[in-house]
């Protein structure tokens, strides 16, 4: 069952248009919810858009998102999880449309997919440190915060969210508002359960994230050495050495390349000599 659901990952984020709700759920199930069935979710989202349908009355496209986002927040009862801001379950889109609670970015998937349903054109917007969403008419646009209660942001409240969540206090950057792909979507929200089994030194779903992260980022040679410290936790020392070797090979002369020479080169060599 895991490797077709790894399958299904790969074949998501594949496509040319990636359903991200869809995605986020085969993670979901690969990663802590073995067997885990997706429609449920999926038509969860679908009640929410029939809930709000009446928003569509508001003729402007822009007050119709904003409207949106303080419905989800209100009625529908979506919160940001302020209190255990780091809990995985922050993280599982099953989870999020079951408690009502999550973190900026999973928050940002329920707004964008169901104001999808909605014929509105939402799209997600990384900033450093938190994630928002945003509604698009023609050359207009309006940002909205459904961490903070769906709440509507200008400039200069995006500059107060970058330096109060990555305390970054250099010169606001307007790329930082253009819209994020869907694999982008992912991968920050799969960089966030990478902190989270880290910290907690959960090396097996650490694992499960990081082959997940490397599917949506091939081309990221951090992935390959994380990959091969995960696999050295777990005592896995061939599969270590394949994954360090690798990462060496793309970035030698990264910091992070030389300490591992330093610190990983000779118990390597040592345990290929006892192999």
């Amino acid at each position: 069952m895991r490797r077709m659901d790894r399958e299904a990952f790969a074949h998501a984020v594949r496509q040319p248009s990636v359903d991200v709700p869809h995605a986020a759920l085969l993670l979901a199930r690969e990663i802590a919810y073995p067997g885990l069935p997706l429609e449920p979710y999926l038509e969860q989202l679908d009640a929410l858009a029939t809930s709000a349908r009446s928003l569509t009355l508001i003729s402007d496209e822009l007050e119709q998102g904003a409207a949106l986002a303080t419905h989800l927040a209100g009625e529908a009862g979506f919160q940001g999880n302020v209190v255990a801001y780091s809990d995985p379950r922050n993280s599982f889109l099953n989870d999020v449309l079951e408690r009502r609670q999550g973190i900026p970015i999973t928050l940002s998937i329920v707004f964008i997919a169901v104001a999808r349903r909605l014929g509105l054109d939402a799209y997600g917007i990384g900033l450093p440190g938190h994630f928002i969403a945003g509604v698009r008419a023609g050359s207009r646009r309006v940002l909205l915060d459904p961490f903070h209660g769906g709440a509507r942001l200008n400039l200069a409240d995006c500059q107060r969210l970058v330096r109060e969540t990555a305390g970054y206090q250099g010169p606001f950057e307007r790329a930082w508002l253009e819209p994020v792909a869907p694999p982008a979507i992912l991968a920050r929200l799969l960089n966030n359960l990478r902190l989270i089994y880290f910290r907690l030194a959960d090396w097996p779903k650490a694992l499960a994230v990081l082959e997940r992260l490397q599917q949506v980022q091939p081309d990221e040679p951090a992935h390959l050495r994380d990959l091969g410290l995960v696999h050295y936790q777990q005592d896995a020392y061939y599969a270590a050495a394949h994954y360090l070797e690798a990462y060496l090979e793309r970035e030698p002369d990264s910091p992070e390349a030389i300490a591992i020479r330093q610190n990983l080169a000779e118990e390597f060599a040592r345990w290929a000599r006892m192999n």
